[in-house]
């Protein structure tokens, strides 16, 4: 399959599209970055939510998936992060007003020597027009309260708006709360 693109509303190039068959590719990208970032969350250093979130076959069915998004963050001609945008998900607890559509950034993961570089800003700048095209009117993910990325988000204007806990028995209970965050677009 050739590689597609979205096209986008004026802030450069586009997020290259991720298809099913580079799921063993995008496996091992996911991996290599959640190494750098998470294993201290977990008491097994993260060997069961990899097998369960990033195993290819895993992430073959979430690239088929209709409601769901993927996409390369490429840096010099490699892909160096990804991108996971989800159409028909809503904050839990749902509080989005009922006239408020809204558009997922379930993951956005970069490599380590990549931060610093803007490809974090043009990703979420992208998933912004993204969102338009989709005609939606909110953007919302949730982000670990214990996670520096927070502070990232809200310089792009996210507002904290609500909190969960995660559930996983194998997390550490310290690292398990997240905050969800929303910025409405204009």
């Amino acid at each position: 399959m050739g590689t597609q693109y979205v096209e986008t509303t004026g802030i450069g190039e586009p997020l290259q599209r991720i298809h099913a068959e580079e799921s063993d590719v995008l496996s091992a990208l996911c991996r290599e970055i959640y190494a750098q970032y998470y294993l201290h969350l977990w008491h097994d250093n993260g060997v069961w939510y990899q097998q369960m979130r990033y195993d290819p076959a895993v992430l073959a069915s979430e690239l088929t998936d209709s409601q769901s998004e993927f996409y390369w963050v490429n840096h010099e001609d490699r892909n160096v992060g990804y991108l996971k945008l989800n159409r028909n998900t809503r904050p839990d607890p749902a509080t989005l007003p009922v006239n408020k559509s809204g558009l997922e950034i379930e993951r956005i993961y970069l490599h380590k020597a990549s931060t610093g570089l803007g490809l974090g800003y043009r990703a979420m700048a992208w998933a912004e027009d993204r969102a338009r095209q989709l005609g939606r009117n909110i953007l919302f993910l949730y982000t670990m309260d214990s996670s520096d990325a927070r502070f990232f988000y809200e310089k792009l204007g996210y507002v904290k708006s609500g909190n969960k806990r995660l559930s996983f028995e194998k997390m550490k209970p310290e690292y398990r709360g997240m905050y969800l965050m929303i910025k409405e677009l204009r």
